[in-house]
Parts: C-alpha cells; structure tokens; sequence
C-alpha cells in the first residue's frame, strides 16, 4: 500500500514537472495577448488539433498497451518493426483526418475569425501528425511499467512552445507558439523511440505480429475518444457566439482545471492500467469487481477532496495566476465562475477516467465507442438547451450531467465487462 502511494506520488510529481509549461503557456498568452479574436481563433485552431490528439492519438496510446506488452516479451526483437510499422500507421492516418478536419473547421468557423484559425490550423500540422506517431512508443513504455518516462516526455512538447512565446518581443506571434509546439512534439517522438528500443534485443528479422488486432481495438478507442473529444471543439465554437472572449474565458477555465487532474491522469489512471493489463495479461482473468470499486471509491474520495478545494478557492486561483498584463478584473471574475462550475464536473470525469482503464484493460473498446457517442451527445445537448440562459457556466454543467451518467453506465456495466474478458481470457474486444 505504501509503495503504491509513493509511487503515485511520484509519478504525479513527475507528471506536474512535465505539464508545467502546457500550463504556464496559457498564463503568459493571456499576459501577453489577452482576450480577443486572436486568441479566440488560437484556442479553435488548438481544439482541433486537441480533437485530432485527444482522439486518435489518445485512442491509440490506450488502446495499443496491451498488444505492446505481448509483442515486448516476444525474445526475437521483432517488437521495434512492430512499433514502428504502428507509428507510422497512427501518423498517417493522422495526416488524412487532419486534411479532412480543415476545410471543416473553415467552413464551421465564424466569418471574422476564419482566416486566422486556418492560418493557426496550418502552423498546428507538425504537431498533430506527430502527437499521432509518439501515442504508439508512449504506451508501450506504459506497457513496460516505464509510466515516469513515458509522462515525462511531455517536456519536449511544452518546452517548444515556450521558445516560440519567446520569440514574441522579436516579432512572433501565436503562430511562433503553434510551431513550437510541433518542433516539440516532433523532438518528443525520437525521444520515445529511442527510451523504448534501446532495451529491446536484436532483431532477429523474424516476421512481425500483424497489426489487424491492434487496428480493431484502436479503431473503436478512437471511436470513443472521436465521441467525446469532439465536444470540446463543438463547444468552442458554440461560446463563440457569445461574444468576443468567451472561447479564452473558457478555455483558460479549462487549462487550470487539468492541472487539478494531474495526479489523475499523471499517476494514478495509468498506473491503474498497468496494474489491470499486467493482471489480465499474466493471469487471464479479469479483474475482481470488488478491486475495482475500491479503486474508483479512493479514486472519486480524492477527487472530491481536491474539487472542493478548487471550489472554494476559485477566484483567488484565477487572480495570482492569470491576472497580469492586459488580463483585466472582469476576465478573472468570468473565468472563475466556470472554473467553479467544473469543480463539479472534474469528480464524475476522474472517476470515469479510472474506470474507463478496467475496459481497456479488458479490451471491451467497443463498448466505450458506444457509450461515448451518447456521452458526447448528452453533453452537447445539455449545453445547447442551457446556453442562452446560463451563458458560460452551461458548459460545466453539460460536462458535468454527460459525465455523471457516463460513470453511472461504467458501474452497471462491470459484470457484463468482466463476463466477456474472463470468457476469453482477457482479448475480448467488443
């Protein structure tokens, strides 16, 4: 018990070190640039690339750890052509939707702002292709428990947007930190590739795994994580119609509200899916669902512990990180506002979080998909029926409701879960 909590400690310290620019870089764009249509049409063109990254690369960082694990213990080496061959398959299918979602996000954006996002949508391009190529070697260090590496190697990324702000007094703009970030992203991706192979033996030049599986199982991952990463994009360009601002008030909301979810997301959710793959992997069974709520009950116990704080604390927060520069009194009293607001929602979305990690473990992908869609979709709906009346706050409380419901239906549906992976000794993937 104490080694574990020592090493959540860890790995969410490690985690917070690794984050530190992604949340220092909203703080000095708001000194720096303030709100306005700029940074309105640089947080758009950034949700994009959130969707793209929150979604297929996301989906195949999860959903590749268990098939990482089988092939690194294969003793021939054929796991590096394997890894690659799925990196290079992850890019390039990044590539194709990312020249699809562009002349979408044109033709969706508002007419005032759809020069500058495309413009901000074009600089973001190395950074979406190569968060898609770095998910592969990213979740198989988490594969070999290697989760401080893999969590540490967002340092690349951060650190290149960092130059690019910078570069602001010597004449850059939002498009430098864009750039950055893709400069950055793409140093993150050798990184990752090189943590991983060089513990792998010799290659032996024996055929390599086929990728049909992996593709099956990441395929409904990017499923799910398509359903509702797309809802922070949809919601952008809703609270565009707001008013000049909205979108930067909403989306700093949201930058200091995942720096609460760094011991979640840094720690404790991967370490979880580790621990569950290693299980089912060695084993072949599923783990108890008894274990499981346990987990999820200490899990949503510190949640709310620390959303509680955040909720009381709120505007305090807003005003010694984002108060500076040409960052007035009435942006910290809106942005405090919502960043209340999601407190709530931030205890039902760790939860689910935590759970999510037993289907995936479990490679129920599938069912996730599904549930998504109407996660998505209950969240979005909420949003639009409130947002004449509430304003901004009817995006916490759309979070908040699609979330709730989506934890409930993870609850209920454990047996059924744990019934099909035990049935086939864990490799399910409906």
């Amino acid at each position: 018990m104490m080694a574990s909590a020592r090493m959540a400690l860890y790995l969410a310290l490690v985690s917070a070190v690794a984050r530190a620019p992604a949340f220092l870089i909203p703080i000095l764009i708001a000194g720096v640039f303030g709100s306005g249509p700029e940074t309105d049409a640089y947080f758009i063109a950034y949700s994009a690339v959130l969707l793209l990254g929150g979604t297929l690369g996301q989906g195949v960082e999860q959903a590749v750890v268990p098939f990482a694990a089988r092939e690194l213990h294969r003793p021939d080496g054929s796991a590096r052509r394997y890894l690659d061959a799925a990196a290079g398959t992850s890019a390039g299918a990044g590539l194709v939707a990312w020249l699809v979602c562009l002349p979408v996000l044109g033709f969706v954006a508002a007419p005032q702002l759809r020069h500058s996002i495309l413009v901000y949508a074009f600089c973001f391009t190395p950074l979406a292709l190569a968060w898609c190529a770095a998910a592969t070697f990213s979740g198989a260090l988490v594969a070999r428990w290697q989760i401080a590496r893999a969590t540490g190697s967002l340092l690349w990324r951060g650190a290149g947007a960092l130059v690019g702000i910078a570069l602001v007094p010597l004449g850059g703009g939002l498009w430098g930190v864009a750039l950055g970030l893709g400069a950055g992203e793409v140093s993150r991706v050798w990184w990752l590739r090189r943590a991983i192979v060089r513990e792998l033996p010799s290659d032996t030049g024996s055929q390599r795994a086929s990728l049909r599986d992996l593709a099956r199982a990441a395929s409904a991952q990017v499923g799910a994580s398509a359903a509702i990463g797309a809802a922070p994009l949809v919601e952008r360009l809703l609270a565009a119609t707001l008013g000049i601002g909205a979108v930067s008030h909403l989306e700093y909301a949201m930058r200091l509200l995942s720096v609460a979810a760094v011991i979640f997301d840094g720690a404790l959710v991967p370490l979880v899916l580790a621990r569950w793959t290693s299980q089912i992997t060695t084993t072949g069974a599923a783990p108890p669902r008894r274990d499981v709520l346990r987990v999820l009950g200490k899990g949503l116990g510190l949640a709310v512990a620390i959303a509680a704080v955040l909720a009381l604390f709120s505007p305090r927060i807003v005003q010694l990180v984002l108060q500076h520069g040409r960052f007035t009194p009435a942006d910290t009293v809106a942005v405090a506002r919502v960043l209340q607001a999601l407190s709530v929602a931030y205890v039902v979305n760790m939860g689910a979080s935590l759970l999510e990690r037993y289907y995936i473990a479990l490679m129920r992908n599938r069912t996730l998909a599904t549930l998504s869609v109407g996660r998505a979709a209950l969240r979005l709906l909420t949003v639009w029926l409130l947002l004449q009346r509430e304003g901004l706050l009817a995006f916490p409380i759309g979070f908040a409701v699609s979330d709730g419901a989506y934890l409930l239906t993870l609850v209920l549906l454990m047996n059924k879960a744990s019934g099909a992976g035990a049935a086939t000794g864990g490799a399910t993937r409906g």
